[in-house]
């Protein structure tokens, strides 16, 4: 079957399921079509922040652009106060993110030998499932050649010309790599190895003729058709790109056909009946209502942080549509646990919601609290100002958005103990100073990353220090 059939197929099943929205959605209840929209929603919550953060980095006419698909962008410095493309990011380690479009054919991905820090390649589906990773925890130090596979290829694949071979569940991919950064005086190191890592074609890496796919047509995004029954158009244009589902998923995408979901269909609000369409925005926020609700007690709490494990490939999830959906909301595009453990501080050990408006704080490291990482941790600050949930780093008269175990200048008592001042205006003390992490002036919340946890991270032995008001 040629890709002119194919394409001439997929532009008739999108004007059949135009046509179709209306006939079925008249069939509902306000009832039913508003508890439908409710787990579609919370289904779908990952693909819609999924979708605006790629949108944001590849399509040009984006504030966020950074690359088109199928080629790397580089941060040449760390994440600041001025990134806010998602949530939630570090600046621990310079990104290299990009999106991998794998509908025309598969994808080779070339890192060099990296053995004097830690870095990761972290591969995600249009679901957020992370599905694979290439790094020094998975695949060690030495250089490589990783080939991803999309849905729906079907020519051979010579495996043993590649390290590895990963599968997709879906034809556009985000990968997130990140790169060890020991302090302001290693970016140009950090540098040169971004510069190591290569994207190409199959068809290039084996000296072929290249292939190509139509153009993406992207939906213009509105960030606000998120909160009501417009966040429709969106999922369908990746439905699309999904296909064919998974079976734990069809019977769910089946039941969201009769409010519209549907690979590649069009939204039209006029074929919504006015209680059909005010049934679904009403499903819309009950999902939002309940997905924020998951997302502030996401994890089991302990000292005041929540201790997040709410990110994996399909498997871990279970088909808890929730958890997926709040850990997209905390901090979309974070690793698994085995590859970097999240604390979360929303609270401090009054369980109190953490303001810099109204208290200064400071935390205390010890060699019984210090984070037990392979490789290293960090502390970063965080406003709300994404959804009142999740945020970005917080802008400071010292530009330091983190304090981690390079951080150079840190006060530490004969024993290596020291403590952590967070508060809005800087501390009088200079000593305090020195360990000072600026914070806003309204609520916020704390990240504490632990890159490559030790055991005790991982079973719970270990316990973070808590977040003390300074009196």
């Amino acid at each position: 079957m040629n890709r002119l059939f194919l394409s001439i197929l997929f532009v008739l099943g999108v004007m059949f399921n135009a046509c179709t929205t209306k006939t079925q959605s008249g069939n509902l209840s306000p009832e039913e079509a508003q508890q439908i929209a409710k787990e579609a929603y919370i289904f779908t919550y990952p693909m819609l922040m999924g979708y605006q953060a790629q949108y944001y980095r590849s399509v040009p006419e984006s504030p966020g652009y950074r690359a088109p698909l199928n080629q790397i962008s580089h941060d040449t410095e760390p994440a600041d106060h001025t990134r806010i493309d998602v949530v939630t990011m570090n600046g621990d380690t310079p990104y290299s993110a990009f999106g991998l479009d794998l509908r025309a054919e598969p994808m080779v991905l070339s890192v060099p030998k990296i053995d004097d820090r830690y870095y990761v390649f972290q591969c995600i589906d249009l679901f957020t499932h992370n599905f694979a990773f290439i790094g020094t925890r998975t695949t060690g130090t030495e250089s490589g050649d990783y080939l991803f596979v999309g849905t729906g290829w079907e020519e051979d694949i010579q495996k043993e010309k590649f390290k590895d071979v990963f599968y997709s569940e879906s034809q556009i991919i985000t990968i997130i790599g990140r790169t060890q950064l020991k302090g302001n005086d290693d970016l140009p190191n950090v540098l040169e190895i971004q510069q190591q890592y290569k994207l190409q074609p199959l068809s290039l890496f084996e000296g072929k003729e290249l292939k190509t796919a139509p153009e993406i047509n992207w939906v213009p995004l509105d960030p606000q058709e998120f909160g009501d029954a417009r966040f429709i158009k969106y999922v369908n244009f990746y439905l699309a790109m999904v296909e064919p589902f998974h079976e734990d998923d069809t019977a769910a995408l089946k039941r969201f056909e009769k409010i519209g979901i549907k690979p590649g269909a069009t939204f039209d609000s006029t074929n919504y009946s006015p209680e059909t369409l005010g049934a679904i925005n009403a499903g819309v926020n009950d999902a939002i209502s309940e997905i924020k609700g998951k997302a502030e007690n996401i994890a089991e709490r302990v000292n005041g942080w929540n201790m997040m494990d709410a990110f994996g490939p399909r498997e871990f999830y279970k088909n808890d549509w929730l958890l997926r959906a709040a850990a997209v909301m905390v901090g979309i595009y974070a690793n698994d646990k085995v590859e970097a453990f999240y604390p979360i501080a929303y609270v401090d050990s009054d369980e109190e919601v953490l303001d810099g408006s109204r208290y200064q704080y400071k935390i205390d490291f010890n060699s019984e609290s210090l984070p037990p990482a392979k490789y290293f941790w960090s502390v970063t600050m965080y406003n709300k100002q994404a959804d009142g949930v999740a945020g970005y780093m917080v802008e400071n008269p010292i530009n330091r958005y983190l304090i981690n175990s390079t951080t150079e200048g840190l006060v530490k008592d004969k024993d290596g103990n020291f403590t952590i001042f967070i508060q809005h205006q800087a501390p009088e003390d200079k000593a305090q100073q020195a360990n000072w992490l600026p914070a806003p002036n309204e609520p916020f919340y704390l990240a504490l990353r632990i890159y490559g946890p030790e055991e005790t991270a991982l079973d719970g032995t270990w316990e973070p220090p808590v977040i003390e008001k300074v009196k």
